[in-house]
């Protein structure tokens, strides 16, 4: 699916990241709660839990056409 390293996706992942509410955090399987915020220190370290969060936003947005 992701390339690992494109900079497109990690970028939008950090845009929608950054636009939503400071209180919402993610669970990410066994690794813990995070803001929003934390997720994109996440994604800019490229982190496991970075790239889990990246594959978890994109994932959703491909889904979105379907939802609607």
């Amino acid at each position: 699916m992701m390339k690992d390293g494109d900079k497109s996706f990690r970028e939008l992942v950090k845009a929608r990241l950054a636009a939503m509410p400071p209180n919402v955090t993610f669970s990410i399987g066994g690794s813990g709660d995070y803001t929003a915020k934390d997720l994109m220190a996440e994604v800019d370290k490229g982190s496991e839990v970075g790239e889990a969060a990246i594959e978890m936003q994109v994932n959703f947005i491909r889904k979105m056409p379907k939802l609607l």
